[in-house]
């Protein structure tokens, strides 16, 4: 998988040496962090690159005739670099050269947007893709962070085949799997353009694959393991600080200066409770101090010479940890004072809209949260839209209450947020109980509220069960020593695409039968198919969470398989909702 970091540093290098001299390279602020990832400097520096700069709205002083931006393929951001290049022409600077390097197409209506501005003959386009991006071990993302709102907020499908080309090149690596899983619209166009690619660019020449399964899945098969609140710590540090290409920033120290760390398992600490349950990183970390302090304690007593190699030998990694230690802390401090009032409440809600219980005590619990004003704009709609997919949606008169209390607590420029989340099925109107001759019935309306209903299973509840979704909760379920990927959120659910491959590797019903089971899949399966599945790619159309990563870390534990987690990016509840605004 460390080719796929070769794959992309050779790309970009190969557009930088194609322009000659020195040249300043100007990089769009949300694509810093995953170029970090596949190239460094001096690399940079051994094509010509003199000064880096980050793009802003004010200008700035470049120092060469070469300009070379290093932007995404959206109109916004090239409009704003076609200003910074027309800026410079009306102060005749017409002597520069303008390169731009668009991420990921050349597209026919950013060569239009140039020739409006009057700027195409002084501006050469090239177009690059970085490959996946790896980010810990066996865990992979395109780090395409709009995507998720260009495909399915938007219906933007031009992204699809730059999705299918990183498929196609991680099958060059890793060969063909023999055992072909695709659920939803999108995974099924891209599954086609693969298997395009393989017809025109060519195949694995490897006689057998590293890989025996391989499953494409569309984000909107499971919403609620986005919705949902994590409850391991990887989990909680994306949801409270946000982590970028693998890397979190937690304010510490006196100053409150951030500090930047890699969220992997490159580092002894955070490799130990980066998936563990939040109730378990606070003892591990007590742990920790304590043997840190014993050492610290012999180290007074020792010997010149043995103090001697103490400080050579031992010191720097002790000094080391300590600061590992002191920033995790920080971090899960942190963490609690922002959650840690509401965190308990917040999952009870949670459970039971997952299991279709207390209905009412979930709209009160969001009407107040929204009065109370105890939790942000995109929790409470994480809230609403969670109960509406556990409901099959809401009533008429539930949901226009709900919208009326967001609408007056957060303004009116929210009014089309609700029409977006319902066009993509997060937050619908349920067919109302009552038939159309009584709805007039102002009596009738009231009865149906005050009288109890039959308990009626919605098709989130019945889907929940037959995949066996819900852990089995007993007296002794430990989160902080976890059997089931339920630990993720508490015990209260399972991810889908865990469960998914949770069936198959354990095979007590045939593939046929496990495919049935999910909606819009699909099955492909050579002749020459392995009857055990051990090792997988698992690739998430829209975005894959922390919280199924670490329930598939753990299933590899349980079971002794290989999952190699790949995604478009690393997607949270908060990243979900901020899409449709």
């Amino acid at each position: 998988l460390s080719a796929l970091a070769q794959i992309s540093q050779e790309k970009l290098l190969d557009i930088l040496n194609k322009i000659p001299g020195r040249k300043d390279f100007i990089i769009e602020p949300s694509m810093i962090k995953p170029l970090e990832r596949f190239v460094g400097v001096s690399k940079l520096r051994s094509c010509g690159v003199d000064k880096i700069y980050k793009l802003e709205k004010v200008d700035t002083p470049f120092t060469n005739t070469q300009r070379v931006f290093f932007i995404n393929d959206d109109l916004i951001t090239v409009k704003q670099v076609c200003d910074k290049i027309n800026s410079e022409i009306s102060q005749n600077n017409d002597g520069n050269s303008y390169h731009m390097i668009l991420m990921s197409r050349k597209l026919g209506s950013i060569v239009h947007l140039l020739e409006e501005e009057g700027i195409f003959g002084y501006v050469s386009l090239h177009s690059f893709h970085w490959e996946l991006i790896q980010l810990d071990n066996r865990v992979l993302s395109l780090e395409a962070n709009n995507l998720y709102k260009n495909l399915f907020v938007e219906g933007d499908q031009s992204s699809l085949p730059r999705i299918a080309r990183s498929i196609w090149t991680l099958q060059m690596l890793l060969g063909k799997p023999p055992v072909y899983i695709v659920q939803g619209k999108f995974s099924q166009k891209i599954e086609k353009m693969v298997e395009l690619l393989h017809e025109e660019l060519g195949t694995s020449d490897r006689l057998e694959s590293d890989v025996t399964c391989m499953l494409i899945l569309d984000r909107d098969l499971d919403y609620a393991s986005t919705l949902l609140t994590g409850g391991t710590y990887a989990s909680l540090l994306d949801e409270v600080f946000g982590i970028n290409s693998g890397v979190v920033e937690v304010k510490s120290g006196k100053d409150g200066t951030p500090v930047s760390c890699m969220v992997n398992s490159s580092e002894e600490i955070c490799s130990q409770i980066k998936s563990r349950h939040f109730s378990d990183v606070f003892p591990y970390l007590r742990t920790k101090t304590k043997e840190l302090n014993v050492v610290h304690q012999k180290s007074q007593t020792m010997a010149i010479q043995e103090m001697k190699r103490y400080i050579s030998q031992e010191l720097p990694s002790v000094t080391n940890t300590k600061k590992k230690l002191a920033y995790h802390i920080s971090a899960c401090e942190s963490i609690i004072s922002q959650m840690g009032n509401r965190f308990e409440a917040l999952q009870t809600a949670e459970k039971n809209m997952l299991e279709g219980r207390n209905k009412r005590e979930s709209i009160t619990y969001i009407e107040e949260c929204l009065a109370m004003n105890v939790c942000d704009r995109y929790a409470v709609l994480r809230l609403i839209c969670l109960l509406s997919i556990t409901q099959d949606g809401l009533l008429q008169d539930e949901l226009q209450r709900l919208k009326v209390q967001f609408l007056h607590m957060y303004g009116y420029q929210y009014l089309p947020l609700f029409y977006k989340l319902e066009r993509s099925g997060l937050c619908i109107e349920q067919a109302n109980l009552i038939t159309t001759e009584v709805k007039g019935s102002h009596l009738a309306n009231k009865v149906v509220q005050a009288v109890p209903l039959p308990a009626r299973k919605s098709a989130f509840n019945y889907f929940a069960q037959k995949l066996k979704l819900f852990p089995y909760i007993s007296d002794d379920y430990e989160l902080r020593n976890p059997k089931d990927m339920g630990y993720v959120f508490s015990g209260s659910y399972i991810p889908i695409a865990c469960q998914l491959v949770n069936l198959l590797i354990k095979k007590e019903m045939p593939l046929e039968e496990i495919v049935k089971m999910i909606p819009q899949c699909t099955l492909t399966c050579e002749k020459q198919a392995p009857q055990v599945l051990r090792t997988f790619i698992v690739y998430f159309v829209g975005g894959v969470t922390y919280a199924e990563i670490c329930a598939f870390q753990l299933l590899e534990k349980l079971t002794g398989a290989n999952i190699i987690i790949t995604g478009t990016s690393i997607i949270n509840g908060n990243t979900l909702m901020k899409s449709f605004m």
